[in-house]
């Protein structure tokens, strides 16, 4: 009805506007034409006044033309023209039509009039006195320029007026035409929007005609369903009595339909359940609800109780009385899952509150819905302080650092933790929280949750342990330190009993049972060292501490040394000792030699020692080698005739303190712990070691070790014969001894006079040992580290300090971890432990002195394997030649050197790769500098060192020197910037050089 009345209202509204616009156009029109009828009879008007003025001024001129010919008998009409004149032009000056340039045209015909009026009346003047004159002037040129101005003016006049006209005519044509387009136009629109709605009212019509159908049917399918529909629909009366009851009620209720219309509701209610809901339709009555929800329960025809949800419309029936019209579902099963669901989160609640750990839960606006007995008990609070607040509404201490967890959780969806501790009732509670996320099916957060986990029996059991942890570190390092002094304490003695033996040995007045009665003591004391050096070895892989290093060797060369005395040993017991290499192995390697050596020692000895008779072979095999045959895999067999171990004890004998027999300890001695360090050493080079044996058979010990192939093995020069060791390599040098120990100071000084020193001072103190020093100059000190008083470190510090660069070597029995680094670091050259080998001893000697000159530290003949790792592709891993800088005569490089220790063939591609990979190295060490990366520092200096040496470049070897050891020993950073510069600028100096030599390479 609504879009009907829309349409017919719009539909006299383009009525009413089409005949507004035809009414308007036809008055237009009129009024137009009756403006235009105005003008023209105006205009016309207009010319012919125009016209008569010119007419007038014509009758004018001619009058005077006949008074001069009828010799002024004739009586000119110029004073009666000359009114008309002014009467016509006033007229014309008085038009409202007049434009601005028609009146222009006016002022000019009126100031022409006067001149010629002016003119005529000279003219007739004249003619009473001289009629040829005047005559003359009438004819003359300036009078009828007068005639054809004012003949030209007047017509120019009445063009203009014309065009006006004619424009006038035109606008008012334009518009007529326009005006009668547009109603057109709004005729034709308004037409077609009555043939519109026209047809909409027409389908309109039809829809409606169509859903009145609808609605019949909607109404006989409505009561269908009501009838056919879950829920129960009934209408009653205010006063409870049922007026329509839907067949369904039956399968709810047990009573007929039928039977309930005209029954009261209390029927299905028990008298509680009556009243409350007596109350409640009753308020709805007095307050006029529309409609209400309730759930109540009723009692069914058998007795059964139901639960169900009613919702009651009050509406107006037709006699105009209030009825109540309601929808009844059967909710019965819904509502008793609902109390099992509460019942259960009752038992939650329960749970939670009981818990021992603090708990909250926020929705996501920030209101508490949930905390349990333990926070609440924790914090101080109660549920009505906490629940349903927000953080803004709580002023505790712990809401703000709760808070800020909160919006972390809320911002990143991630689970965030803390740790708290607090005091309650004076005792102290540590507890850890955890802040997450609550999550729908749908993966939406709906909330927060908080759980403090209380740690307090855990924390302390933390600290207990920490503190136990702490004792039992402190009992290692007590252990550990407790090794070292028995060590010590041990070698001391040990140092004078080997030196005295090997002095004794030298002698050439011994007789053959001294000699043999010497030998023996030292024999027994080299078994004592090799116990204790076992137990020291054993201590450092309990602690972890052993290591492994990675350096250049040669297989032969450990080999033949390690198998010699051992191959005495086993002649000295009459047994057969046998070595198999094979021919393919490789022989420069990388790797530790000297674990290599323990390893070999210990299992052949143990053979020797626990054969009587037989043999002992040892067979060296190449197990594997990778593609590149960079990487190598050998294999140790070391098989023996001896007697053998019970198949029971086979994995005993790997075990602390362990061995095979109960009497092997008595009978063949040895500590137990040789197989363990064994087992320990081949485990840590990621080894494999396997043992077969058998009683009064014999054993089987085989053990692999991955080594990698030395990239740069050592040259070995064709035709050099092998140089002997001088007799006395020491001689000329001047020694000073520093040591307390009477005995240690004859076994050094008797040592050192056999080697050849020219002169050798004992000192028992650091300070009897500055007083020297302040008199004399040596070229060596060899200094003990434990003195009574002033010990070596102070004595090497005061030394330095004192200005004295003589080179420092230590020699202690001390076994502590870093004892060398804490010497290098007090300003000594070297290290030597008690008891020492001569050769040994006077090997560093010779290396720290540097042949006599106190240049400080030296580097020892072999390169480690950084350098050797550095040496560019391609070449023979030669030393370069020494550090120091050469005389002042020398050149700033020279290539003789690496000619004569690398193959020809090769020079050039070192040198290429010493051009490529200097600048990288360089650029390295600025960007540690930059660091403060020290020890990186060195290590680059180190390997510049030798880098550089390859070309003689005897400046930047002593700076990169230099720079190693301000590094590494004196700690002296303050000019290494300038000197890795110095470096950098020698380089790109004689970088040119250098590829010019490369080009005359083959």
């Amino acid at each position: 009805m609504r879009n009907i009345t829309l349409t017919v209202i719009t539909l006299v509204i383009a009525v009413l506007m089409v005949l507004s616009g035809f009414i308007f156009y036809a008055v237009m029109v009129r009024k137009r034409t009756n403006a235009a009828a105005d003008w023209i009879r105006t205009s016309q008007i207009t010319t012919n006044q125009a016209k008569a003025i010119s007419i007038l001024d014509q009758r004018s001129t001619a009058g005077i033309k006949d008074f001069l010919l009828s010799n002024r008998r004739l009586i000119p009409p110029e004073a009666r023209l000359q009114d008309s004149l002014q009467q016509a032009l006033q007229r014309l000056s008085g038009s409202t039509h007049n434009t601005t340039t028609q009146q222009d045209h006016l002022q000019a015909i009126q100031q022409l009039l006067l001149q010629r009026r002016h003119t005529k009346q000279q003219i007739i003047s004249t003619a009473d006195t001289d009629p040829g004159k005047a005559g003359e002037i009438i004819l003359g040129p300036i009078f009828s320029a007068q005639t054809a101005s004012l003949r030209n003016l007047i017509n120019t006049y009445i063009d203009t007026e014309q065009q006006e006209l004619l424009q006038r005519i035109r606008k008012d044509s334009s518009y007529t035409s326009w005006s009668l387009w547009v109603t057109l136009g709004l005729s034709v629109f308004m037409i077609i929007l009555l043939i519109g709605e026209v047809r909409f009212i027409f389908r309109l019509s039809v829809k409606i005609k169509d859903w009145g159908n609808q609605l019949l049917k909607s109404e006989q399918t409505f009561k269908r369903l009501v009838e056919e529909a879950e829920p129960i629909i009934y209408q009653s009366t205010k006063h409870g009595f049922f007026t329509y009851v839907s067949p369904r009620a039956e399968e709810l209720t047990g009573y007929p339909n039928t039977a309930l219309i005209g029954k009261h509701y209390s029927l299905l209610l028990d008298d509680k359940e009556f009243e409350r809901l007596k109350t409640f339709y009753l308020q709805q009555l007095e307050n006029g609800d529309d409609y209400s929800s309730l759930r109540f329960e009723i009692t069914t025809r058998t007795g059964e109780k139901k639960w169900v949800e009613q919702l009651a419309y009050l509406i107006t029936g037709e006699n105009g009385r209030k009825e109540f019209e309601c929808i009844v579902r059967n909710i019965d099963h819904e509502y008793r899952k609902e109390q099992h669901l509460q019942y259960l989160q009752k038992r939650l609640e329960a749970i939670l509150d009981n818990m021992p750990s603090m708990m909250f839960v926020k929705d996501m606006p920030g209101n508490y819905l949930l905390v349990n007995n333990r926070f609440m008990e924790v914090m101080g609070v109660t549920k009505e302080d906490i629940v349903g607040k927000t953080d803004a509404d709580l002023h505790y201490p712990w809401v703000e650092r709760y808070a800020g967890m909160g919006r972390k959780v809320m911002e990143t969806g991630a689970r965030e933790k803390t740790e708290e501790t607090l005091t309650i009732d004076g005792k102290t509670y540590h507890f850890l929280l955890t802040m997450f996320p609550l999550r729908n099916a749908s993966h939406e957060m709906i909330g927060i949750c908080c759980i403090g986990t209380d740690l307090t029996e855990k924390t302390l059991y933390l600290e207990q342990e920490k503190e136990a942890r702490e004792k039992a570190v402190e009992a290692q390092k007590s252990q550990e330190t407790f090794l070292a002094n028995m060590s010590h304490e041990i070698r001391t003695p040990m140092n004078g009993i080997v030196g005295m033996t090997q002095l004794l040995l030298q002698e050439k007045g011994l007789s053959p049972i001294q000699q043999e009665y010497v030998t023996a003591i030292r024999r027994s004391a080299e078994n004592l060292l090799v116990i204790i050096n076992e137990i020291l070895d054993f201590s450092k892989i309990k602690a972890g501490k052993l290591e492994v290093v990675s350096e250049p060797f040669n297989l032969r060369e450990v080999i033949n040394s390690t198998f010699f005395p051992l191959q005495l040993q086993a002649r000295e017991k009459g047994l057969v000792f046998n070595i198999r290499t094979a021919e393919n192995m490789p022989v420069e390697l990388l790797g530790d030699a000297v674990r290599l050596r323990q390893i070999l020692t210990n299992l052949i000895e143990n053979a020797i020692k626990f054969t009587p008779k037989g043999y002992v072979t040892v067979t060296v095999t190449l197990v594997l080698a990778d593609k590149n045959n960079s990487g190598v895999r050998i294999g140790f067999e070391v098989k023996d005739t001896g007697i053998g171990i019970p198949a029971d004890k086979l994995d005993v004998i790997f075990e602390s303190f362990s061995q095979s027999h109960k009497g092997n300890s008595r009978d063949f001695g040895g500590t137990g712990l040789g197989l363990t360090i064994c087992k320990h050493l081949i485990d840590l080079q990621n080894g494999t070691l396997k043992v077969e044996s058998s009683p009064d058979t014999g054993s089987i010990f085989y053990f692999e070790l991955p080594f990698t192939k030395n990239p740069f093995p050592r040259p070995q020069l064709p035709g050099q014969p092998l140089t002997q060791p001088p007799a006395q390599p020491l001689k000329g040098l001047s020694v000073l001894i520093v040591e307390d120990n009477r005995i240690n100071q004859q076994v050094a000084y008797y040592t050192l006079k056999k080697g050849g020193c020219s002169r050798i001072d004992v000192a028992d103190s650091g300070m009897a040992a500055l007083e020297i020093l302040s008199t004399k100059s040596y070229n060596c000190i060899i200094m003990d580290l434990q003195m009574p008083g002033m010990d070596g470190y102070e004595t090497t510090r005061a030394i330095r300090n004192n200005g004295i660069n003589t080179s420092i070597i230590a020699l202690t029995a001390s076994a502590l971890d870093g004892e060398r680094e804490r010497c290098l670091q007090a300003g000594m050259n070297d290290y030597v432990s008690k008891p020492f080998e001569k050769d040994d001893l006077f090997r560093k000697i010779q290396a720290s002195t540097n042949n006599g000159n106190d240049q400080g530290p030296q580097p020892e003949n072999r390169p480690d394997p950084a350098q050797q790792l550095s040496t560019p592709a391609g070449s023979s891993g030669s030393t370069p030649p020494p550090s120091n800088p050469g005389p002042k005569d020398k050149p700033a490089i020279s290539f003789e050197f690496i000619h004569s220790a690398v193959a020809e063939d090769e020079v050039k591609i070192v040198l290429e790769e010493l051009v490529l990979s200097m600048p990288a190295y360089i650029s390295q060490m600025r960007q540690y500098i930059e660091e403060k990366n020290w020890a990186e520092v060195g290590n680059l200096a180190h390997q510049l060192k030798g880098n550089l040496g390859f070309v003689s470049m005897h400046e930047a070897v002593q700076l990169a020197h230099e720079i190693n050891r301000g590094v590494v020993l004196d700690n002296n950073y303050e000019e290494i910037s300038r000197k890795a510069a110095r470096i950098e600028e020698l380089f790109n100096r004689y970088k040119p050089d250098i590829e010019a030599h490369i080009a005359t390479c083959p």
